[in-house]
């Protein structure tokens, strides 16, 4: 296809960092008890997905992995939200309603932008999923 272009190296190397720094953040807390090999071989698809600028299969990729970790570690209720959105957003990209499509040829123009703040919000919680808050459940054994 003609239209698709690589980023520019600084435009990779911007994003590579955004994403490497988000998750050695997250990181630091400890990974999950358990984790998904599955989801984690992932994870490397996801950064050259993102990295590559492919919103909507960044997306895609990151509800698989959060899917893939849910079968090992209990998901976090504060991220019920981000939770729903993502499922929501992968389940209208991969049924689409050919009435309303959630992704259509323009918005690979148009709405860059929008899509790439979803591509960001979906690593987020892929990332949070791998890497869970344990200071509450820490901050609950210790009041009892």
């Amino acid at each position: 296809m003609e239209q698709i272009e690589h980023p520019d190296l600084e435009i990779w190397e911007e994003r590579r960092r955004w994403f490497e720094t988000l998750d050695r953040e997250h990181s630091q807390r400890g990974a999950a008890t358990v984790l998904s090999e599955q989801g984690c071989a992932l994870m490397i698809d996801l950064q050259a997905t993102f990295c590559t600028g492919a919103w909507a299969a960044t997306v895609i990729l990151a509800a698989v992995i959060v899917d893939s970790q849910a079968r090992f570690t209990p998901q976090d209720p504060a991220l019920s939200d981000d939770l729903d959105w993502l499922r929501r957003t992968r389940n209208a990209l991969l049924h689409e309603s050919p009435q309303d499509p959630i992704f259509k040829m323009e918005d690979q123009w148009t709405r860059r932008r929008e899509w790439e703040r979803a591509a960001k919000r979906a690593v987020a919680v892929a990332i949070e999923a791998l890497y869970p808050d344990t200071t509450a459940d820490e901050g609950r054994t210790e009041s009892r």
